[in-house]
């Protein structure tokens, strides 16, 4: 087994195993597991946008459905970079809201952007600069969940508001207790 299968192997065993870890199993750096998971994605994508385009040439009629939730903005973005978007919560309840959140700051987000700690002081360094005004890692994290609050002011039914928010505050709250 050659050290991409390992890796892919390691994954699918321990899907909730951050880059740092499944490296250390594998014996590899961070950077080349994120660059195995990217790969992944993309065949995976690949596999079923075919089965989707196979489905719909042996079907007499089809139906377009655009996707709720998306903007043309970032449906565009999914298509670019042959990812596909998150996965809709289908029944809304504080515990899908919640694993939802969990998957996406401790897999799916972590391994695009790093460590949110060191993400965060690096936006809060930005706006400080912007702003004038000393800003902190914490600050950028109840920022962020503010921004997402004006959203679900505007459109309380996009569940993907009340996810990032609910990751937003997970996130700040870990950074503020270190």
């Amino acid at each position: 087994m050659n050290k991409r299968e390992k890796v892919i192997a390691v994954m699918q065993e321990n899907p909730d195993w951050h880059l740092p870890r499944v490296a250390s199993q594998v014996g590899c750096s961070e950077s080349y597991v994120h660059l195995v998971r990217k790969q992944v994605k993309a065949a995976e994508y690949n596999a079923a946008k075919a089965e989707l385009e196979a489905e719909s040439t042996a079907t007499a009629t089809s139906v377009s459905v655009p996707a709720t939730g998306l903007s043309a903005e970032v449906e565009t973005s999914y298509l670019e970079t042959n990812d596909l978007p998150p996965a809709p919560v289908e029944v809304v309840t504080r515990s899908k809201i919640l694993s939802t959140a969990k998957s996406y700051i401790t897999r799916d987000r972590q391994a695009d952007h790093g460590d949110a700690e060191d993400n965060f002081s690096r936006i809060a360094g930005y706006w400080s600069l912007h702003t004038g005004t000393t800003l902190t890692a914490t600050d950028v994290a109840v920022m962020m969940a503010l921004l997402k609050v004006a959203r679900i002011k505007q459109n309380p039914q996009h569940v993907d508001n009340w996810v990032d928010g609910a990751g937003y505050f997970a996130c700040g709250g870990e950074i503020a207790n270190q």
